[in-house]
């Protein structure tokens, strides 16, 4: 293939152990505020900001880093529907419509001084991805399955605004992708709504956003809405957990898109449930030994990612494991699956 696909991630990084969940959450929120204030020097300045969130994401940054992730999502430590229904809530307009000037996220202010000291050490550029939970995903967890799109595009303006604060493009920092999170998307009905009405709710959410933007599904079966979206160019698919996950490369050249690639396994409850199947107990798996051995083998990684190239050819633009590792709760161990991947990646770039 001429253009080998890019390695990316999805987000999600677990918190350092030596780190209470529950500091780093109230630290987040006293950085929201600084932000929506205007007053970043604050950051700068707060002990506790420094201690329990500023350097928690950068150390997740420096994981991935190391990993050799070509474009590197933000680590995506808080709860992915809080991180944005509680400010939306807070600084409302209107229902589910969050005044545009305070819609942050707070973990790309942390990327840009993170990649200011990078760049004076390494002087290289870091690519940079944005996860973002969709407007559909938000719209389901706050209310239910019955969508009234007027309300779903006020989530989706609101996740226009959290985006459009929030990208960031320096001499140090280069954001290339956004991937709007739709994990619900395709695994369950949705009612008082139609195709036209969700390709408009998808479009909304990513108008004028000049990269390239990802919609990230853990099901290809309704892809046939995204795939009419103007503003997505990229679906993605949770290939490595489920093999059946995908669609005819035929249906991207129709709508010139291009497909995201999962080829190693991050369901980490059914890959335990697994190794539990075939004799191990939760006290052998939950060592850090344990954790490792629950990493997908390069021979695994290695048959996924070749039968995607098979299978999509130079429609696949990325690859990397298939979601969020913020699950595997040893952050030592979440960079040995992202090296691996990388590892794989690079074996068989060299081998075509």
């Amino acid at each position: 293939m001429d253009n080998f696909p890019l390695y990316d991630d999805v987000g999600g990084f677990p918190l350092s152990e030596n780190i209470e969940k529950e500091k780093f959450e109230q630290f987040y929120w006293t950085s929201y505020k600084a932000l929506v204030s205007d007053n970043k020097e604050y950051l700068l300045q707060h002990s506790g900001i420094r201690n329990y969130f500023m350097n928690p994401i950068s150390q997740a940054m420096e994981f991935k880093l190391k990993s050799g992730l070509e474009i590197i999502n933000y680590p995506q430590i808080m709860d992915m529907i809080v991180q944005f229904l509680k400010p939306i809530a807070d600084y409302e307009t209107e229902p589910d419509l969050i005044d545009p000037q305070k819609a942050y996220i707070p973990e790309m202010y942390v990327i840009n001084e993170f990649a200011k000291e990078h760049f004076q050490k390494e002087g290289k550029i870091i690519q940079v991805k944005i996860c973002i939970t969709g407007p559909i995903e938000l719209y389901i967890k706050k209310h239910n399955f019955t969508i009234y799109p007027d309300l779903a595009l006020n989530l989706a303006k609101s996740v226009n605004s959290f985006l459009k604060n929030s990208i960031v493009n320096n001499k140090y920092v280069q954001t290339s992708v956004i991937s709007i999170d739709e994990p619900s998307f395709g695994y369950v009905d949705l009612f008082n709504v139609n195709h036209d009405d969700l390709i408009k709710i998808f479009d909304k959410s990513l108008e004028g956003i000049n990269t390239i933007n990802q919609i990230h599904l853990h099901s290809l079966k309704q892809a046939y809405v995204p795939l009419q979206a103007k503003n997505i160019q990229v679906l993605t698919c949770e290939y490595a957990s489920d093999p059946t996950n995908k669609i005819p490369r035929k249906d991207l050249e129709q709508h010139d898109k291009f497909i995201r690639v999962g080829i190693t396994r991050t369901n980490i409850d059914n890959i335990i449930g697994e190794k539990i199947d075939l004799g191990k107990t939760w006290d052998e798996i939950k060592t850090y030994e344990g954790m490792l051995s629950l990493i997908d083998s390069k021979e695994r990684i290695r048959k996924n990612l070749l039968e995607a190239i098979k299978l999509y050819d130079d429609r696949l633009k990325y690859v990397g494991p298939d979601c969020s590792l913020q699950g595997w709760q040893i952050p030592e161990v979440a960079y040995e699956l992202l090296l691996r991947t990388h590892e794989v990646i690079e074996e068989v770039k060299k081998g075509l």
